[in-house]
């Protein structure tokens, strides 16, 4: 102890003699650091967290926060309204749970009522509402008051339909599950205005002054009816403490012996046709299970996770009382992050903990009893019926996601302001001398580093792992760094840049809040609840079991369906195999039944569907295949001309006559189409505005914002390859489609690609070639980049403007949820005919049908095509596979019909419309796959190397007519006039 002791004390000696070398004090004294904490805390404490935008919601309560709540009710009937704009409105009676006459509203233009208000202050304001046959899609509305948006989320409110499941779950030919038909159910529904997207928990107050004042709502997309509308004051929702206490007060009693159970796929009402009961195998107790046989016995998972959707349960209940309530499920989707629900019992919710419950990740299932993690929380329920209702919700996650936006948004717009200055590739050896060029710029880096480990901490304070916040970590990392050294910023440019597209990764993945069920539990206080998992012996069982049957069963296998008579045909896919099982699942549901023909369907790449038609050993129906497919496979034999089959011209109506374009050849049709793309224009309206400039109308426009934009270093983009099936930039070496923008300003020209029926090239015809010399000059003349993302450019505001194909539309909304009303899409920029009308052609490419010639079930699988490209089955696919893939994920499907019936915004759908009607479908020809080659070539010569694009495009025109002659000439095709 004293050897100890005489060590510490010749330590804290040897200390103090050299602190004693130094005339001042230490620069962190621990008094320093405790000082210097304490202010940082409180620096944290006044950061004013949530959307900091101008026109958002929260700037907008702050505006009000001051404002008197009166606690009085206004009831707007719907057929009292003052004013219409270009919508068809009707009055009727007599409907099903209205108590007077109803207003049917359509899904575009505008219906206003005037109102009243005796007493200025907030209110909140509901909706009651019931849907209408439209598109089949959820009701998407905007509100103004007095002619003015309160705010920019007032703009996107989404109204639900609702679902049930319709009849027992369908089981296939070995019994097993197969799918769960859900059906609309049109009922009454009285809705509170608010977040369509979850940003925030509770429903939106509006300000009225005293007076009168006109409500309107802007239809963007499907009819319904209104009832009224309401003005009103939400009621507090009491704490469970408080409610737990009027319990006693009322002599409550617990419910004595009561153990019911709901499964979860038994769920009575939905916010959505893809809420269907699923199946999972993860363990034997799983309810129903067995160990050989698919049974649906979940429900949610993916297709339960954005925010507004919900699920409810109706229960019985023996007599009055006190009951808990437990939920079996499983989060294992989302690692590190809770998933978070809100409880309504009977439309209310009981009590405020019930607003936000966090389903923490597990990767097994567990059981769940509502309680504050050391008693369970007691429900109070009379005797009979009850519904139970559970709405994704983003819990406290609301108020972070709101911040971490505007934090890109600002960061993203400081990163365009020090573009402008130093470009896009800055010279590391070269003092911008930032910090005196834009004397915010580090305050803004300082500020944004303090916002965002605010919320990190409070993120991990939550229970959030390490994964789940080291972006946001790492961007306050290089934030501070870069604001004590800001002559360092230009050469961390491009850090920065990707370090703010990651930023904007994570809102989107901590978006997401998916939760599976398997039961729900209502038990009096005294019951246990069940256990989550099996017991040893049944794991054991189970695995083995599972092993032994693996060898006899193939669970991932999509089966055959049942057809009469042994009809049965065998379809080859080249999508995923989620879609795959999309297409079973409508395959049992409606084609075998109304047709009787059984479908076998198999997931194949492109490769193996031309080795196996050329070995005679195809299937009899195959999609989705490229462009330039059917008329290859055709050339040799191996797809049959579609349109000599009765009820062709009936399918051909649904489509523009461009889709059919690349699979006709000689008069026959060789495939229908599946999926169509083609461009538009996309821009940044707030950047625009900014720069005062217009979305250009022409290509005169186009040339002159180019210079206007690159005075400040931005750039207009072009798209230079395009992958037919992804969109990418990276091109399969086989085939290069045409570039767009020369189709496009070849098009516009009344070019063609092809002379004398596709026997020869017209790429060196004279209006060619001006096509080919104006478009290498946007990049021998203007600088503009050859390769770009023109989704990460686009935003960060580099790109404010381009032209992309229309698929980037929902990456965009689903990746930058920060620009969300800051940009838009547009028709392609078009030239100006004598009459002074715009033509705005633009090429369009996209993937087919076809069946094989060596097919055996011709009748069959041509009944298999006509199904498959009805409208009514392409808008029904395209729901399933964005209700798996996300909004990202909208299937491009070439149906005209059916394009309308998918969830677009009625603006946007019509901007679709108005250039898909311009839309020209590419020709295929013999050889034609050199074409998009040396065309990319030629442009290359000149742009590289400096060639003369004259005499580029002419030499490398010689190689695609030898092609197409020799091509011509094997195919015994009649061959085109030699090149003079």
């Amino acid at each position: 102890m004293t050897r100890k002791l005489n060590r510490r004390m010749a330590l804290i000696a040897l200390f103090v003699g050299i602190c004693s070398l130094f005339p001042q004090p230490l620069p962190f004294t621990p008094l320093q650091a405790a000082k210097e904490a304490a202010a940082a805390a409180d620096s944290l404490a006044k950061l004013e967290l949530g959307s900091t935008g101008k026109d958002s919601y929260d700037h907008y309560i702050r505006q009000y926060e001051s404002a008197a709540r009166p606690q009085r009710e206004l009831i707007v009937r719907g057929d009292a309204f003052t004013g219409t704009d270009g919508m068809d409105v009707a009055v009727i009676g007599g409907v099903e749970g209205a108590d007077g006459k109803v207003v049917q509203t359509g899904e575009s233009g505008t219906v206003s009522w005037t109102v009243e208000v005796p007493e200025e202050g907030l209110y909140h304001m509901a909706l009651r509402y019931r849907s209408m046959p439209g598109k089949g899609s959820d009701m998407d509305r905007e509100l103004m008051i007095d002619g003015k948006l309160p705010f920019a989320e007032a703009r996107n409110l989404v109204f639900h339909r609702l679902w049930t499941n319709e009849g027992d779950t369908v089981q296939d030919e070995k019994g097993n599950d197969i799918y769960t038909k859900q059906t609309e159910v049109p009922m009454w529904q009285e809705v509170s205005i608010q977040s369509a997207d979850g940003r925030h928990g509770e429903p939106y107050s509006f300000y009225f002054s005293k007076g009168k004042h006109v409500i309107t709502l802007v239809s963007e997309k499907e009819p319904m009816m209104i009832d009224y509308i309401k003005l009103y004051q939400l009621p507090e929702v009491p704490s469970y403490e408080e409610v737990s206490r009027s319990y006693k007060a009322k002599g409550y009693k617990e419910a004595p012996g009561a153990f019911i159970k709901i499964q979860g796929e038994a769920a009575a009402l939905k916010s959505s046709a893809v809420l269907y009961p699923m199946m999972d195998r993860s363990s034997p107790a799983t309810e129903p299970y067995d160990m050989a046989k698919i049974r649906f016995n979940t429900i949610g998972s993916f297709n339960w996770s954005e925010a507004g959707q919900w699920i409810s349960w109706d229960i019985e209940v023996p007599e009055d009382g006190l009951y808990k309530i437990g939920v079996k499920y499983n989060q294992s989707m989302q690692r590190g992050a809770a998933s978070y629900r809100k409880l309504l019992i009977d439309g209310t919710v009981p009590f405020k903990e019930a607003e936000s419950i966090a389903f923490h990740f597990s990767p097994d299932w567990k059981m769940k009893e509502l309680g504050d993690g050391q008693h369970p929380y007691l429900f109070y329920l009379t005797k009979g019926k009850h519904q139970i209702r559970m709405d994704v919700t983003l819990g406290e996650m609301s108020l972070y996601l709101r911040t971490i936006e505007s934090s890109v948004l600002e960061l993203n717009n400081m990163y365009r302001r020090i573009v402008m200055i130093t470009g896009v590739v800055p010279d590391e050896y070269r003092d911008y001398q930032l910090e005196l060029k834009l004397p915010e710029m580090v305050d803004v880096f300082r500020r944004q580093a303090d916002l965002i480990d605010s919320i990190t901490e409070r993120i991990e304070k939550a229970g959030g792992s390490g994964d789940r916040t080291a972006t946001l970590k790492r961007i306050v990392y290089q934030l501070r760094e870069m604001a004590d050294h800001p002559d360092t910023v230009a050469r961390r440019l491009e850090t920065f840049k990707s370090n703010v597209s990651s930023l904007g990764s994570w809102i989107y993945s901590i978006n997401n809040m998916p939760l599976s069920i398997d039961y729900l539990v209502v038990a009096s206080p005294d019951r246990n609840m069940p256990a989550a998992g099996a017991g040893v012996w049944e794991n054991v069982k189970h695995q083995v079991g599972s092993f032994a049957l693996s060898f006899i069963n193939d669970y991932n296998a999509l089966g055959t369906s049942n057809g009469k008579d042994g009809k049965k045909i065998k379809v080859w896919i080249t999508m995923g195999l989620d879609q795959a099982k999309i297409l079973k699942r409508m395959v049992e549901e409606s084609f075998t039944p109304e047709t009787g023909v059984g479908v076998d369907i198999q997931v194949v790449t492109e490769s193996v569907l031309l080795q196996a038609m050329l070995a005679g050993r195809g299937p009899d129906v195959a999609f989705s295949v490229g462009n330039d497919k059917p008329l290859n496979y055709a050339l040799r034999g191996g797809v049959e001309d579609v349109s000599k089959y009765p009820g062709f011209d009936d399918v051909k109506r649904q489509y523009s006559e461009s889709a059919f374009v690349p699979y006709t050849f000689n008069g026959a049709v060789y495939g229908l189409p599946v999926e169509q793309y083609f461009p538009v224009l996309f821009y940044r309206k707030d950047i625009l505005e900014e720069l005062n400039l217009e979305v250009p109308q022409t290509w005169d426009d186009v040339y002159a914002i180019i210079p206007e934009l690159q005075k400040n270093n931005l750039l207009f983009g072009f798209p230079i390859q395009v992958l037919v099936k992804t969109g990418s930039n990276v091109q399969e070496s086989g085939n290069l489609p045409v570039n767009p923008t020369y189709g496009t300003l070849l098009y516009q020209k009344d070019g063609t690609l092809y002379s004398q029926d596709g026997q020869t090239s017209a790429l060196d015809s004279e209006t060619s070639v001006q096509a080919f010399i104006e478009w290498s000059e946007l990049y021998t003349t203007y600088k503009l980049p050859i390769e770009m993302d023109f989704t990460n450019r686009f935003r960060s505001g580099e790109m404010p403007i381009g032209i992309a194909d229309y698929t980037r539309f929902n990456m965009i909304s689903v990746t930058a949820p920060e620009l969300k009303g800051l940009w838009d899409i547009a028709p392609v920029p078009g030239t100006k005919r004598e009459d002074g009308s715009i033509r705005r052609d633009v090429p369009a490419s996209g993937n087919a049908a076809v069946m094989l010639k060596s097919s055996k079930h011709k009748p069959e699988a041509w009944q298999f095509m006509q199904w498959w490209t009805s409208s009514k089955v392409q808008a029904k696919f395209g729901w399933e596979s964005e209700a798996i893939f996300g909004p990202a994920g909208r299937f491009a499907t070439a149906n005209l019909e059916a394009v309308g019936q998918l969830p677009w915004q009625v603006k946007d759908y019509k901007t679709l419309m108005e250039q898909w009607q311009w839309a020209k479908g590419v020709p295929e020809v013999p050889g034609g796959y050199f074409t998009g080659r040396h065309l990319d070539n030629a442009f290359r010569s000149v742009v590289i190397s400096n060639e003369d694009p004259r005499e580029a495009i002419r030499n490398y025109t010689r190689f695609v007519n030898d092609e197409i002659a020799k091509k011509r000439k094997e195919f015994g095709l009649p061959e085109g006039e030699k090149e003079r």
